[in-house]
């Protein structure tokens, strides 16, 4: 079975640390996190099978929220799976983030990362 990566980006390391744990050390999943979206742009042709972008990304360094790297993740490649988790219910952004293509939207309550975890298991499956 090919081993699967997935690219964390977010720019909060206690929110990075937390993914990393839940699913490169309990799932078994190769991780690459990156704090803005420039630096996953750099890394997309390692090839991931999903990305995973927080909505807000506030970095100093970075001048992208999710959906622009969302965008520039798809141009490079449609067939990357996207998943944008935000704590930001607008359905305006929801419905720009269905328009790029993104596969799931999940909101940060108290129940994502159970989402998470079944949404990712969901995608990386059908890749197979």
């Amino acid at each position: 079975m090919k081993e699967k990566r997935i690219f964390f980006v977010d720019d909060e390391p206690m929110f990075i640390n937390l993914l990393e744990y839940t699913f490169k050390c309990k799932n078994g999943y190769i991780t690459q996190s990156f704090s803005t979206g420039e630096e996953c742009l750099k890394h997309i042709s390692e090839n991931p099978q999903l990305v995973v972008i927080d909505y807000f990304l506030h970095g100093r360094n970075s001048q992208m929220t999710g959906l622009d790297l969302a965008k520039s993740v798809k141009d490079i490649d449609p067939n990357i799976p996207i998943i944008i988790l935000s704590g930001n219910d607008s359905q305006d952004i929801m419905d720009e983030a269905n328009r790029l293509g993104v596969r799931e939207y999940i909101l940060k309550d108290g129940y994502f990362i159970d989402n998470l975890i079944e949404s990712i298991s969901k995608i990386l499956a059908e890749g197979e």
